[in-house]
């Protein structure tokens, strides 16, 4: 038996088919690859989180160490010629523990007729300014310095330092020196004194009698700052720091420091304060990354955080 085949509706299929894949391969179907193709963003990646707009949700901030910092940190080191000046201030974040009494008015156990006899002698830990939260008696150093300012390392080599033992009190409480520079280690109290210093490279445990100085001359760079202690009063506690950079600060009753003549680019910055939980570091111990203009100013502003501070 033989089957007839409809030809013409057989033929007009193929037609239409030829003609859709004419059109297919003239709209769109594979051409020259060139690079100036669109990429179309694939859905379901995950896209780079925007800033909110006005009244949506802020993103969860980053977690914190010692200190919360107001300068952005470069993502990169920055390098460049000339020199700047780096500043700051460093405050308090939270309530401050108040000052605690080392030793009461009147009840001083070693030279009680001169030490503590008309008021009482306080720490010096943590002394947080009650207007501008700045906090006193920070350091701040650059302890490797990408170049050395001939003028700043000259200035700081040959200076003279004055630690005063004033009042039965150690005055200034933070000391930072340049390797070589004297310290003149003087009594301005009418009783003993001995200055006794734990650091690593520059022990030192001199006698000093009433009315009178000796110079000590620093004699290599620290790791890290040092205690010194008064032995025959036992409450006299300060810091030395000694570094083998001339780039160096302590700062004020207001919690401001500025360190002149900075190399000009990325430079690591470390922050030390003695009630500090750890080691006393407010940023990392290897510092944090600020970059200075040439001819300009960096700027290192930071927060420590109250729970971040050691009960005392």
């Amino acid at each position: 038996m033989s089957h007839a085949w409809p030809r013409p509706s057989f033929i007009a299929g193929l037609g239409l088919a030829g003609a859709l894949l004419l059109t297919i391969s003239g709209c769109g179907g594979k051409g020259p690859e060139t690079d100036d193709s669109v990429v179309i963003p694939d859905p379901t990646v995950a896209a780079p989180t925007a800033a909110p707009a006005d009244g949506g949700a802020a993103p969860a901030p980053a977690a914190t160490t010692a200190a919360s910092s107001t300068s952005p940190a470069p993502t990169e080191n920055v390098k460049a010629e000339g020199w700047g000046t780096l500043k700051g201030v460093i405050t308090f974040e939270g309530t401050p523990p108040a000052p605690k009494d080392l030793v009461e008015k009147g009840k001083a156990p070693k030279d009680p007729e001169y030490c503590a006899k008309d008021q009482p002698i306080k720490t010096e830990r943590l002394i947080v300014d009650a207007g501008s939260k700045g906090v006193k008696n920070v350091l701040v150093y650059i302890p490797k310095p990408t170049a050395v300012n001939p003028e700043a390392k000259s200035g700081a080599a040959t200076a003279e330092v004055v630690f005063d033992q004033s009042k039965c009190i150690f005055e200034p409480h933070v000391l930072a020196v340049m390797t070589g520079a004297k310290i003149l280690l003087k009594n301005s109290d009418p009783v003993n004194h001995n200055v006794n210093s734990k650091l690593k490279n520059n022990g030192t445990n001199p006698n000093v009698p009433p009315s009178s100085e000796l110079p000590f001359v620093t004699q290599g760079g620290e790791k890290t700052p040092g205690e010194v202690v008064c032995d025959i009063h036992s409450w006299m506690k300060a810091y030395w720091m000694v570094t083998d950079s001339p780039y160096f600060a302590v700062t004020d009753e207001k919690g401001n420091f500025e360190i002149k003549n900075v190399p000009a680019g990325t430079q690591k910055v470390v922050v030390w304060q003695e009630a500090v939980t750890g080691s006393g570091f407010v940023t990392a111990p290897s510092g944090q990354a600020v970059t200075i203009a040439a001819n300009g100013t960096g700027t290192l502003d930071l927060k420590i955080d109250a729970g971040k501070v050691r009960p005392e």
